[in-house]
């Protein structure tokens, strides 16, 4: 990542901060003021720039803080869904961070519809595909780094000029499997006459093995936008689903290629239920006598799909009965890693989590811009730095030889695929989700991952981290 800033390293709100202190301090001189009260503003902005609380820079916290009051100003710390006297059909109410969504349906193939998330305020449209694999972690190395080649494969067929395709994603939601069948067993009348202390040693061992079992359910999400579409004649909107419908078959192709099996896209009633299960995972019980009445008899439909009530606070969100708080991928590890090196952080058992990476293939043309852009301003800061008598560190080498390396790679036909990655854990309560959290940045860490509490926006935060298709144009940059 280049973190050369704009002028002798520092960032553009730290230069302007400077800036504004000695014109502050000039003014006051020119004014009259003494030396001590014309040295203030100097002082503070210097302060500001460089200063550090709660192990961040202190220039960092101003534009959380504005952010977060704008945020409070437009849309409120609270949201609750209005309730309708009547049975209705028409979607759900939608709290400001989910607010233009709506699942739609799409003619795909004779066996049913593809259910979609239209997004009204972006133009897109976003397919979810629940996906399953080989047991990775116990393949052998080199059958390891052929999928994950064919992953590779996969993503490169959209990193294409023109590509209606703006990003994709996968989103696993990893939370305790419990042991319901078994457990039921134990209690169904029908059994022959069981032995007491069978018994009790059995509900024991599932009573331990409760807390290390995990389930995954991991899904490939695809977003297409209609300002991709080009200038051809015709509704815009039928266009769109079916330029959907053509990246979704390529999609299903490519898994298939690259080794994973992937089911049929959600149909618009299953997409219901997964936005459902996002919202409070913990409340949604597995095994077929478990959960709620709704959810057993599928009777989540578009106005009972999403949230009733939304609370947002500067380190987590609530939403309904659950607790949620979201961090951002910082830094990925920087030494050399084994290709099953994430397994033990979402192998992690007792907690309910879910981590999510979102993937924009970048077009040729736009890669080699950015990177001779990159360089250009390299050379300039090292330049720069020299001329100052400054020292060149290790870090700007690094930064000029990772551009030098992704050039390599791009002339020699590897296309660039930009990412970030978000973790949310979810918990029934605040005290729990704090316990749950302190683990996860202790896995994080051990793991060679930086990863940082998205103070101040965990409602947006959290929404991107759906497998609705929101993360580029809510949370990321561009």
């Amino acid at each position: 990542m280049d973190q050369s800033g704009v002028f002798l390293g520092l960032g553009v709100l730290q230069c302007v901060m400077l800036g504004a202190g000695i014109l502050g301090a000039v003014l006051a001189i020119s004014a009259g003021a003494p030396v001590a009260v014309a040295a203030a503003p100097l002082l503070t902005a210097v302060a500001v720039a460089f200063g550090r609380i709660g192990g961040r820079a202190v220039w960092e916290w101003v534009p959380l803080l504005v952010e977060w009051s704008w945020a409070g100003c437009r849309r409120g710390r609270r949201w609750q869904a209005a309730l309708p006297l009547w049975p209705t059909v028409d979607p759900a109410p939608a709290p400001p961070c989910l607010d233009g969504l709506e699942i739609v349906p799409i003619d795909w193939r004779a066996a049913g519809d593809l259910g979609a998330v239209r997004d009204h305020q972006r133009s897109t449209l976003t397919v979810a595909v629940p996906v399953t694999g080989p047991e990775f972690v116990v393949q052998p190395a080199i059958e390891q780094e052929r999928l994950l080649a064919g992953w590779g494969d996969l993503l490169a067929q959209f990193a294409v000029e023109r590509s209606v395709v703006t990003h994709l994603a996968w989103s696993d939601l990893a939370r305790p499997a419990g042991l319901q069948e078994h457990t039921a067993w134990l209690d169904h009348h029908d059994r022959d006459t069981p032995h007491p202390e069978a018994e009790s040693s059995y509900r024991e061992l599932l009573q331990r093995g409760a807390d290390a079992t995990t389930t995954h359910e991991v899904v490939v999400t695809l977003t297409v936008a209609r300002d991709r579409l080009g200038r051809q004649g015709g509704n815009a909107e039928d266009r769109l689903a079916r330029a959907l419908i053509t990246s979704v078959e390529a999609l299903l192709r490519g898994l298939r290629a690259a080794g994973l099996t992937a089911a049929e896209p959600l149909d618009p009633r299953a997409l219901q239920r997964l936005v459902r299960l996002r919202i409070a995972p913990h409340a949604t019980k597995q095994g077929p006598l478990a959960g709620r009445l709704a959810d057993r008899l599928q009777h989540v439909v578009a106005s009972t799909a999403g949230p009733l009530a939304v609370e947002s606070r500067w380190h987590e969100v609530r939403v309904d009965s659950a607790w949620h708080r979201t961090w951002w991928i910082g830094s990925w590890p920087r030494l050399a890693v084994a290709p099953s090196w994430l397994e033990p952080f979402l192998a992690a058992g007792g907690i309910t989590r879910a981590m999510t990476v979102v993937l924009v293939p970048v077009p040729t043309h736009q890669s080699r811009r950015r990177i001779e852009r990159d360089l250009v301003k390299l050379d300039s800061d090292a330049t720069t730095r020299e001329e100052k008598g400054r020292r060149v560190d290790a870090r700007h080498r690094r930064a000029t030889q990772a551009l030098l390396d992704r050039e390599e790679e791009l002339v020699a036909g590897y296309p660039e695929v930009a990412y970030a990655g978000l973790v949310t854990v979810s918990a029934p309560s605040l005290e729990l989700l704090d316990e749950h959290g302190e683990i996860v940045e202790q896995l994080a860490r051990e793991h060679g991952m930086d990863i940082r509490v998205l103070d101040a926006r965990q409602d947006v935060a959290w929404a991107a981290a759906l497998p609705v298709g929101l993360a580029p144009s809510t949370l990321l940059a561009s």
